[in-house]
């Protein structure tokens, strides 16, 4: 007899639009695997349609510090079930920053917070957007503009390029990646004209990954490279890549969002278990009227449910 598979589902800020857009994606999507909901002190298992209606799908409430601690909770709860194995991967709904860290938690994240709760390091797991074969793996994340630079050391980036190829070929089952780095400066540096950091950092790196045998190109300038990988997404062509890698959260991640849409999700590798989140907010300003879009959920949910 196959073994059960079970995916966590969390629904994020209970005053948010996740839980309605959560009830909603249950009532449509057929799963292949089993889907669970955590709530606080409480696992729903959604196979029961009776319970569908269960009162942490309702919290709906004013936005405070308890809403932010619930969802913090949620989120710690899910990630305790994934490293005993309870759960083979994990669904995260929106969640608000400012909320939890007002409930006294300091929170950068989600990608962070389950780091910690696994003990792994923050910089031992990959923030990666996905929208159809369109892929970007965030170099940097949640950090100053004016951080990114020193950051950018070769140890980290070997370190960074040799997870991202390991995870894409566990994950999405790519054999070979092809893997697209950016350049950090405008042009890729343009001969060392708008900075140093691709000819003292980034060239050497590809060519020790290359004498390897990993397919790694670059350093790629970033506007020419990503107007290319919009304009193929949209067009419905396929990209040249299997993911580009993006040197800091705002130099890739507007294109994604403009292009992708609700369609976009949120994946990080590196955890014992694959988390997939929607790639929104929690849009307070709209809970509760039943006019929030479930689509990236959904897009989530079939990532998940189909590897």
């Amino acid at each position: 007899m196959k073994k059960e598979v079970f995916i966590g589902l969390t629904y994020g800020d209970p005053a948010g639009i996740g839980p309605e857009i959560l009830l909603e994606t249950l009532k449509k999507w057929k799963f292949k695997s089993k889907p669970i909901i955590i709530g606080l002190k409480e696992i729903v298992f959604t196979t029961n349609k009776k319970r569908l209606k269960d009162k942490n799908l309702k919290l709906l409430s004013v936005p405070s510090k308890h809403t932010g601690l619930h969802s913090f909770l949620c989120l710690k709860e899910a990630a305790s079930m994934a490293k005993q194995k309870k759960i083979a991967a994990l669904v995260t709904g929106p969640v608000s920053k400012q909320l939890i860290n007002n409930a006294g938690i300091k929170f950068k994240g989600q990608t962070e917070v389950l780091a910690k709760f696994c003990n792994i390091k923050p910089e031992n797991v990959i923030m990666l957007f996905i929208a159809g074969d369109l892929k970007i793996a965030l170099f940097t994340r949640h950090i100053p503009l004016k951080d990114v630079s020193s950051k950018l050391t070769k140890h980290q980036l070997i370190n960074f390029i040799s997870l991202l190829n390991k995870e894409l070929k566990k994950w999405f089952h790519i054999k070979n990646p092809k893997i697209a780095l950016l350049g950090l400066n405008p042009h890729a540096g343009e001969t060392k004209q708008l900075g140093t950091e691709e000819k003292r950092i980034i060239i050497p790196i590809i060519n020790k990954f290359k004498k390897e045998g990993i397919k790694i190109f670059g350093p790629l300038s970033p506007d020419g490279t990503l107007a290319k990988a919009g304009q193929y997404y949209l067009n419905n062509k396929k990209q040249e890549y299997d993911v580009y890698i993006s040197m800091y959260h705002d130099q890739a991640l507007p294109m994604f969002k403009a292009v992708a849409g609700m369609e976009g999700v949120n994946v990080t590798l590196g955890l014992p278990f694959l988390r997939v989140s929607v790639d929104h907010g929690t849009a307070f300003d709209i809970a509760g009227k039943n006019i929030a879009s479930n689509e990236s959920l959904v897009s989530a949910v079939k990532l998940v449910d189909n590897l």
